[in-house]
This record gives C-alpha cells, sequence and structure tokens, in this order.
C-alpha cells in the first residue's frame, strides 16, 4: 500500500545550498450511486477515431509482489489488478462507486444488511463469476491461515474479526451466497462508507474452484484467472506483463483498445527517455532536476491525492522506544525546503497523521479542521527533546540509527536530504541502506526495520483508514506501536453511527497518536505524472487505485 512517487537526487552541490538555506443513501429498495453503469467513462475526445487495435503502455517499474488480491496490498499489485479484476463496485471518474459485477444492491433499514445482485459475467477461463466466489473470496481474505495484510478491511462485516484472530470460524462470518446471482453482507454496524471500501482490490472476487485447486493460482500468466476488464497474456518475472481484452467480461464493450504492456524499469532518468521515445504512455514520476521545468510549462500534470510520505519509527527498537527522542526526529527537518528544492510536486508540508481530503460532515476538510501538531522546522525544541529523552534513557550517546527506503532515486534523494537536517540539527549520525521492494516490503511488515520510509494513499475514503493502521497488532502498525486508550476510541468510532461524534472522535484519536509521535510525517501527497496527447481517460483518483478501464488511445 505505498510507494508511487519519484525524485531525482540532487547534485552535492545544491544539497549544501539546501542545507545551507535551512541556517451513502441507506434504503430497503434497489440502489445505484449517482453515474449508473457508465459513468465512469469520461472523455473521448482523442483527436480523431480511438485505435482499438492499440496497446496501452506502462511502467511498473518493479515487480508486483503479488496478483492474489488481499495479499498484494502495495500500488503496484493493485495497479495490475484493477485492470484484471472487479469487484462488486468500481469508482467511476468522479470518483463514486458505481455499479460493477453487483448491477444493484439493497441496504436494510438498520444499514447493516446489503444484498447484492450480481450481472452475468465470465472469468477469463469462461466460468460464470458467481455470488459463491464473492462468499468465498471474503471468507479467504480473514481466514488466519492466510495471514492477509489487508484482512483488516473486512473488520466492519460482522464475525469477520473474531474469525481472522482465531477467536470465530469461517461460518461466523455473515457473508452468503443466497443462490448464484445474490450475495448477502452482513456488518458489525451501519457504516456509511461501506461502498467505498469494497472498491479496495482486497474485496475482488477469486475463483473458488481455481484457487482450491492450485495455490500458486496468481503466480503465473498460465494459471492466473480473472474477471476483470483485462486478462493476463504473458508475465515474464521483473521484466513485464502484458495484458489483453478480456472478452467475457460483462461491459467489454466500454474497452476501447486491446490492451497493456507493462514493462519494469526503476530508473528515473531511462523510465523519462522511454517516454519521450514513444515507448511509453504515461509516466507516473518526472526526474526531479526536470520537474519544475515540465510543470512550469504544463507538460507534467499535478494532481491531489489524499496520501501522506513519512519515516515510521519501530518504537520496539532503541532509541524510538523514547517517546521525546521520537518527538524530536519529527521536529527537527525543514520540510518546506525539502519539498521546494527536492520533491518539487506542490506538495503539503505535513505536521500530522491524515491527510488532506477527508470532507467532515459539515463539509470542512479534516485536516483543515484539526490543524497541525507542531511547528516544521523546530530545531530549538527538537535539541530539547532528544537532550530530554536521553536523560530519561541514561544515555550519553544515542544508540545507532539506520534509515531504510526501497530502492529508488526518489526515496534516496530524500533520505539524503533528512540524513544531513538530523546530521545538522541534532548532531546525530544517521546510516542510509536501500533494499529492493518487495525484500523492504517483506521486512517492513515483519517489523524489523528500524526507522523506515512509506507513502500510504488512502484504502478508502474516511479517515478511520489512517488510524485503524496503528492500533496494537495490526498488521498496517508494523513498529509495534501500543496504546490501549488509542485502540478503544478506534473500536468505539467503528462503532459509532453518528457522523458528527465520530468525526470528534477521530480527532480525539489522532491528537493520542501524535503525542505519542510513533512516525515522522513529512509532507501530504500530489501525484505528477506525463502522458502522451492520445491518450485519455486515464482516472487518477485521490482515494483509489489508478483505472486503464476507459482509456482511448488515439492515433498519433
Amino acid at each position: 500500500m505505498n510507494m508511487r512517487k519519484g525524485w531525482k537526487l540532487l547534485s552535492a552541490a545544491a544539497l549544501v545550498t539546501v542545507l545551507a538555506i535551512t541556517g451513502c443513501s441507506q434504503s430497503t429498495t434497489p440502489t445505484q450511486p449517482a453515474g449508473g453503469g457508465t459513468a465512469g467513462q469520461a472523455s473521448t475526445d482523442t483527436g480523431g477515431q480511438a485505435n482499438v487495435a492499440a496497446k496501452l503502455k506502462l511502467n511498473l517499474k518493479t515487480e508486483p509482489p503479488s496478483l492474489d488480491p488481499p495479499k498484494g496490498f502495495d500500488s503496484t499489485s493493485n495497479e495490475v489488478l484493477n485492470a484484471t479484476m472487479e469487484g462488486l463496485v468500481r469508482l467511476d471518474k468522479d470518483h463514486k462507486p458505481q455499479a460493477a459485477m453487483a448491477e444493484k444492491w439493497a441496504v436494510s433499514e438498520d444499514g447493516k444488511t446489503y444484498t447484492f445482485t450480481l450481472r452475468d459475467s465470465k472469468w477469463s477461463n469462461g466460468e460464470p463469476v458467481t455470488a459463491q466466489d464473492f462468499e468465498f473470496a471474503f471468507k479467504r481474505i480473514v481466514d488466519p491461515n492466510n495471514a492477509f495484510p489487508s484482512a483488516f478491511l473486512a473488520y466492519y462485516i460482522d464475525g469477520a474479526e473474531a474469525f481472522n484472530k482465531g477467536t470465530g470460524n469461517a461460518d461466523s462470518v455473515l457473508v452468503k451466497a443466497v443462490d448464484e446471482k445474490t450475495f448477502e453482507v452482513k456488518l458489525k454496524a451501519p457504516t456509511g462508507y461501506f461502498l467505498h471500501i469494497l472498491t479496495q482490490p482486497t474485496f475482488f472476487p477469486v475463483n473458488k474452484k481455481v484457487v482450491e485447486s492450485n495455490p500458486k493460482w496468481a503466480e503465473g500468466a498460465a494459471s492466473i484467472v480473472t474477471n476483470g476488464p483485462f486478462k493476463m497474456e504473458d508475465w515474464v518475472h521483473d521484466q513485464s506483463v502484458k495484458l489483453v481484452k478480456n472478452d467475457g467480461y460483462w461491459d467489454r464493450d466500454s474497452i476501447k483498445y486491446a490492451g497493456i504492456e507493462f514493462v519494469m524499469v526503476n530508473d528515473e532518468n531511462t523510465q523519462f527517455q522511454m517516454y519521450k521515445t514513444g515507448q511509453l504512455d504515461m509516466i507516473q514520476t518526472v526526474p526531479n532536476d526536470m520537474k519544475k521545468q515540465l510543470i512550469d510549462s504544463g507538460e507534467a500534470k499535478v494532481e491531489t491525492e489524499a496520501s501522506i510520505y513519512y519515516y515510521r519509527m519501530n518504537t520496539a527498537m532503541p532509541p524510538f522506544t523514547n517517546a521525546n527522542i521520537r518527538k524530536a526526529f519529527a521536529l527537527a527537518i525543514d520540510r518546506k525546503t525539502l519539498i521546494d528544492n527536492v520533491v518539487q510536486g506542490k506538495q503539503t508540508p505535513a505536521m500530522a497523521h491524515v491527510p488532506l481530503g477527508f470532507p467532515e460532515p459539515d463539509g470542512a476538510d479534516f485536516r483543515t479542521k484539526g490543524g497541525d501538531f507542531f511547528k516544521d522546522n523546530d530545531v530549538e525544541q527538537a535539541k530539547a527533546l532528544l537532550k530530554k529523552g536521553m536523560e530519561e534513557e541514561g544515555w550519553t550517546t544515542l544508540p545507532p540509527v539506520t534509515m531504510t527506503y526501497n530502492t529508488s532515486d526518489a526515496h534516496k534523494a530524500i533520505a539524503q536530504v533528512l540524513q544531513e537536517m538530523y546530521k545538522k540539527n541534532l548532531g546525530v549520525d544517521v546510516k542510509l541502506e536501500n533494499k529492493e521492494w518487495k525484500v523492504f516490503l517483506a521486512e517492513q511488515r515483519a517489523r524489523s526495520l528500524q526507522f523506515s520510509r512509506s507513502t500510504i494513499p488512502a484504502d478508502y475514503g474516511d479517515p478511520v483508514n489512517y488510524l485503524e493502521l496503528f492500533v496494537t497488532d495490526h498488521p498496517g502498525n508494523r513498529v509495534n506501536y501500543s496504546n490501549k486508550e488509542y485502540d478503544a476510541l478506534v473500536e468505539k468510532i467503528r462503532n459509532t453511527a453518528d457522523e458528527t461524534e465520530r468525526f470528534k472522535l477521530m480527532h480525539d484519536a489522532e491528537k493520542i497518536f501524535m503525542d505519542d509521535m510513533p512516525l515522522v510525517p513529512i509532507y501530504f501527497g500530489t501525484k505528477v505524472f506525463m502522458e502522451q496527447p492520445n491518450i485519455k481517460s486515464i482516472i487518477r483518483h485521490p482515494v483509489g487505485t489508478i483505472d486503464y478501464k476507459w482509456v482511448e488511445i488515439g492515433n498519433k
């Protein structure tokens, strides 16, 4: 669930200069959100007739960790999954859930029971997609034997959390295939954003027969079975993924091109040259040394995204066992200088955890209302907190600190500037290390990294998504953070139906979290991208996975 951004490393001279500067309506009738079944179709102006035989050429940068939906819980995997699979609902061009595999649904008067009616659609192996596939998939998400990192997203379903934590069983998870085309889901409490949660790839169905007969079904093109707009044609691990149009897909007539060809090139300059020479139709990052020029000229576009870039501090590893030392590391960096001179994507300095982009019941933004929890670049206070923390621990020398990031010019540039800021502002020598993405992600999830980077885009459109990640022993926690008061408050939030009260509780929970400071917030994100003039209708959601379903490719 993560890494999307990239910046080119500053030159040594520029780096010194930078551092010098710092001196859903509920009813009992079938319901479909505004937008209907075709609202996701964006502009068809491709400067001429769409080329239905064309392939969309994209760069994944790295190998997807997994194309098993609840296991591949990261942005790279999700990008492929969203093209090859589909859940009950799908986000449209206005970023609202619309009818997808479910053609309609009804919600009970108490807001806790959803009854979905499925369309006629087929898996890529020709078999029909059934409600039994959905029941199997939803229970599989929370099966403790699978230990899927995204299982927590299903905790809104009655019985799901108990099964996942070993105090219940599969039969206690209240999802049911009423018949081949009717799927029923019962929630623990009314959840107004439940349809948005269901757009997340975790909730994509899987073919029950295929999964039960082959544990490695999602590991190769020959065995993977999907139900989305595209199907897998070829997968050369660590090199490429090729997708073609899925003629069994219910909405195949909306697919206006032949397929997608992903490469895996994890170098900013190479990627940019491939784009300039027409080998790529779109890139999701641009070289740092050209970023300002490309944005100013309009060649590169900037869009908002509900996300945060930060460094996690493992509270079980010294020196981050001490709250004051953690606070010192958060206060000792100059975010504005970092953004202006390194990141350069019009991001917002982050002095809190929950990003911009989540409206309150009264229409105000959650972040704007909640404000900042500390001052940026508060070096004197950071020094005082570091001194206090070391005295509390009886340390005369700070235990060694290692910052870890996944291999990327983007993350390397940021890490090197942070390293210099910690040296200049706190007198702390920080070691840097990089790891290949799959290794990095596995070690971070295993809580074996001391001080490690993350980009967290929202899984669904509610602030509780960020708050629930740091409940004790939550799979998204990764830093051994634990606060019983915080845990109880998040649980209360999940079971509070009154939205005004629920948002108040979320602000209270964020305050507790920021007082404990188990992370170093750096900035709230944006998307900086380039796409060829003949490419139209790539849908970038502020909250949600990039969508290629409605793309049209014009003739060059």
